[in-house]
């Protein structure tokens, strides 16, 4: 069972619709979750409990009068060098990343990112905060924090100068 601001994975009751885990706040972007693309991030997380993956979240922003981040996709970052507790992303990585996104979902961007810390728990360091700053500047892009080990995650936004904490709205994959 994941927890701190997460639902059950594989849990006999599944979320409904819409439904909100963590805080979301009025200033800032509301996060919307797929269910398979969460699905997706967190058995890639358990692929390598013992190092540090990591990937890009890929979707819309929606700039109504309640701004929002549609997270539709999930790529790993195949490319990208990790050890137990760090993660790089190369320059091939994000080549990778921007190419397949432009082939498989060009009406789509990358909003986000994902890492894993694995038995450290869920914050974002240093040098996540400055990955954060300094590749996802846009004030309704996103990073989410998993750890394998402790099963938790967590989603971090733009609070205005900062990045901070936040939850996020749980919706699951429909048939049109």
């Amino acid at each position: 069972m994941f927890r701190s601001g997460t639902r059950q994975k594989h849990g006999s009751a599944r979320p409904v619709i819409g439904e909100t885990f963590g805080r979301l706040y009025d200033d800032a972007v509301a996060i919307v979750m797929r269910g398979s693309v969460l699905d997706a991030v967190i058995d890639y997380s358990e692929s390598e409990p013992t190092r540090e993956l990591g990937g890009f979240l890929v979707g819309q922003h929606e700039p109504n009068d309640r701004p929002r981040v549609v997270v539709n996709h999930f790529l790993p970052a195949v490319d990208a060098q990790s050890a137990a507790a760090s993660l790089t992303f190369t320059h091939e990585t994000w080549s990778a990343a921007n190419r397949q996104v432009e082939q498989q979902y060009p009406d789509q961007i990358i909003v986000g990112w994902h890492h894993t810390h694995p038995n450290f728990g869920i914050f974002l360091s240093g040098y996540d905060l400055f990955i954060h700053r300094n590749f996802f500047p846009h004030p309704w892009q996103i990073a989410l924090v998993v750890d394998p080990q402790r099963q938790e995650l967590g989603f971090y936004q733009w609070r205005g100068s900062d990045v901070a904490d936040c939850g996020f709205v749980y919706v699951p994959d429909y048939k049109e």
